[in-house]
């Protein structure tokens, strides 16, 4: 291969690799949607932290009202409904009894949607209860986390990587 070769497959190659890149992650933004949603479950941010308030030090339960006082039975009324346990794609560990996974009727994890937008993929809560959710737990429970983040470039990004070098004509 001469010179001039070399120097084509090298521009093609940094003419497209940031938008192959996003292209990769807006095709596969229900891949996104589902890694958060299974950190969330698991009762994890996207730094990889602990869901906080955990059930212990939630304001929610010092209102008035039928959970007033009773993080306990909650706690408890939550681990039937939601049982922790280890997620299947990530990897994570089970949630903690005392840590939230944010899931009582679905209806948060099934609002929650990815979608480009120009040079960044936006995770959105949704219009129902998720804005009122990420302002209580923080807007990092959106982001992929550490485990989603390996998931996504192993499954994903690197072979959208090989396959667009190839292209290139990168052999």
């Amino acid at each position: 291969m001469n010179i001039s070769k070399v120097a084509d497959i090298i521009h093609k190659i940094a003419d497209g690799f940031e938008e192959n890149g996003m292209k990769c992650l807006s095709d596969h933004s229900g891949n996104v949607v589902i890694a958060v949603q299974e950190q969330i479950y698991s009762g994890q941010n996207g730094a990889g932290e602990l869901l906080s308030p955990t059930y212990d030090d939630d304001p929610y339960f010092e209102e008035e009202g039928y959970w007033h006082h009773r993080n306990a039975a909650y706690k408890a009324w939550k681990r039937d409904i939601t049982p922790p346990r280890g997620s299947t794609l990530l990897g994570l560990p089970p949630r903690p009894e005392n840590v939230p996974n944010l899931y009582i009727n679905g209806k948060f994890f099934s609002d929650i949607l990815a979608d480009r937008r120009g040079d960044v993929l936006h995770v959105d809560p949704g219009t129902g209860d998720g804005p009122a959710i990420v302002a209580k737990f923080g807007d990092e429970i959106l982001n992929m986390g550490p485990s989603a983040v390996e998931y996504f470039n192993r499954e994903y990004l690197l072979p959208s990587i090989i396959k667009f070098f190839k292209d290139c004509g990168y052999q």
